[in-house]
This record gives structure tokens, C-alpha cells and sequence, in this order.
């Protein structure tokens, strides 16, 4: 993406001076999901050059990188003197504007652009190679290319890459210093990380509960529009007793009312009289005025 630039992009620049007049710099580099950039350079100047001079080379670069790209990709937020250190703040809206062969992007476009260096990736936590058909997780990877220590006559002191996301894979000049913190060595280095930045879990719980709250409220919403269904229990037949009349079930329910108010059927056993609870089909002693099984009257 914009490399026809002509010109030496601002890190090369800032790198080339730094190393000329003072010999050593620290870059540290903090990626954004969408490609842009803030970088930040410690330069060790050791008296030889004053601040003055140094944003002066520093906003001359940046010029000349925004009348490349057209447009202004690049911008010195600040920079100080501390401690025999000049420490400068750019940002960059995309990695690639950093000029030559740096890159950035989602992997299946790497992949199309770059076929070479898929056949160079480590795995960042084991360090064993890695084969292209072997890289898991391949849709959800964005991938940096950038130059470490290569600056163009000299060496970096330390070049540190800072990414929004869980490193993945690696080159072999990158090493790893936490699981989204790396250093690039000489020549480009390739780190891939995976663009949910590690939380993808979370969204995942919180889709599935966000369904598990909808079908509850359905459900319930459903059981309350239901209708109500009542039964009634159907009275139970009266046990038949050897002698004793037995009630019909299929009578109507006047049939049932006028077999209540009968008279109780009497019948021998065992030499005394016995009558039978109309109501419940209990033997009782002659003459008792209620049942004592379910407390109904018995007729006279």
C-alpha cells in the first residue's frame, strides 16, 4: 500500500540522522487495529546535536513524507530534551507510509502480496516453523511488516513493536517479550496477531446471554397468554357390599340427587341389621344420623 513512495519515509530519515551525528536511537512503535501508528524515539545525542536541529531534520522528513503520500499521513506531536535525551512523538495514519517494504493488513491479502514470508512464520509461543496450510485462525490475523535495524548505514539500539492484539506468529528476527509486545532485528520482520485483540470470548458470552434473556422473556410471555384449563375430579364409586345397592354412574345428576335423599339400604350380616352411607357406600350401624367415614346424612 503506497509504496511507490520516492522518498525515504520519516522512521528512515529520523534513523539516518540520529545514527550520523549521535550513533544510537530506541524506536518504540505502537500499533492501532485500523494500521495507524505512534511512534516514539529516544535518540542518545551525547551533546552533538541540539533540539533545535533535530526538529527542524524531523518536520523537513515529515514534509517531504505528506507531499509524497498527497495528503498529511504524518505529524510530530512533540518533542523534548531529558537527560542527554531527545524524545520525539510521531504519528503515522498507516504502518505502510513508513516507507520501502513496510506493510500492513489482514493476512489473506499478505499472503497474495507477500507469498515468500508465509513460508517463514514461527509459532510465537512454541518457536517451531510453521507451514502456511497450518496457520489456525487465518481470517481473524492482521499482519505488520516493518524494518528493525536495518535504517539505512547503522544499527538501532532497540526496535520495540507494540501490538493491539495477541501475537500469533513471527519471522525469525522478531523477538517475543510478552504475548503482544515484540523487538524487530535487522532486515523486515513479519508479526502476526490475531485482530480481536484477545477478548473475542467476551463477545461471545455476551451474544449468548443477550439470546438466553430473549427466549426467557418469550417463554414467558407465551405461558402467561396461555388459557386456563380446570378439572374436576370425578366423585369416586362406592365399594359394593354383598346386599347393598349399588348407585348407578350413568345416572343424570338429578338421578344422583334423588338416590342421596333415599332411604339407606339395610341388609343381615352376622345377625345385625347394617344400612350403607348413600353417599359414600360405608356400613354403618342402624340408626345413625351421619356417616362416619365422610360425615354425610343418612336419611331417616
Amino acid at each position: 500500500m503506497k509504496r511507490f513512495f520516492k522518498t525515504i519515509a520519516c522512521i528512515c530519515l529520523l534513523s539516518v540522522f540520529a545514527l550520523l551525528l549521535a550513533g544510537c536511537i530506541d524506536i518504540e512503535m505502537k500499533v492501532s487495529n485500523d494500521g495507524s501508528c505512534d511512534l516514539k524515539y529516544e535518540i542518545r545525542t551525547e551533546g552533538m546535536v541540539s533540539l533545535s536541529d533535530v526538529r527542524e531534520q524531523l518536520e523537513s522528513s515529515i514534509e517531504d513524507t505528506n507531499s509524497s503520500a498527497g495528503k498529511k499521513v504524518a505529524k510530530l506531536k512533540d518533542i523534548k530534551e531529558k537527560d542527554g535525551r531527545i524524545i520525539a512523538n510521531i504519528s503515522v495514519s498507516n504502518v505502510s507510509y513508513l516507507g520501502g517494504d513496510a506493510w500492513f493488513g489482514k493476512y489473506p491479502d499478505f499472503v497474495k502480496e507477500y507469498p515468500d514470508y508465509v513460508e517463514r512464520l514461527y509459532d510465537a509461543k512454541s518457536g517451531e516453523p510453521v507451514s502456511a496450510y497450518k496457520i489456525r485462525g487465518a481470517g481473524g490475523l492482521n499482519v505488520v511488516k516493518v524494518d528493525g535495524m536495518d535504517t539505512g548505514g547503522g544499527d538501532l539500539s532497540k526496535f520495540t513493536l507494540i501490538l493491539p492484539g495477541e501475537v500469533k506468529y513471527i519471522t525469525s528476527n522478531v523477538t517475543m517479550i510478552d504475548s503482544k509486545t515484540v523487538t524487530v532485528g535487522g532486515g523486515y520482520g513479519v508479526v502476526l496477531y490475531s485482530r480481536g485483540g484477545g477478548a473475542g470470548w467476551l463477545v461471545c458470552v455476551l451474544v449468548i446471554a443477550a439470546i438466553a434473556v430473549v427466549v426467557i422473556v418469550l417463554a414467558g410471555k407465551k405461558k402467561k397468554g396461555a388459557p386456563s384449563v380446570s378439572f374436576t375430579a370425578a366423585p369416586g364409586a362406592a365399594p359394593v357390599h354383598t346386599g347393598a345397592a349399588v348407585p348407578n354412574t350413568a345416572n343424570t345428576a338429578q338421578e344422583g340427587a334423588a338416590a342421596q335423599t333415599a332411604t339407606a339400604t339395610t341388609a343381615s350380616a352376622g345377625g345385625a341389621d347394617i344400612i350403607y352411607c348413600p353417599q359414600c357406600g360405608s356400613p354403618l350401624k342402624r340408626g345413625a344420623k351421619f356417616c362416619s367415614k365422610c360425615g354425610g346424612k343418612i336419611p331417616e
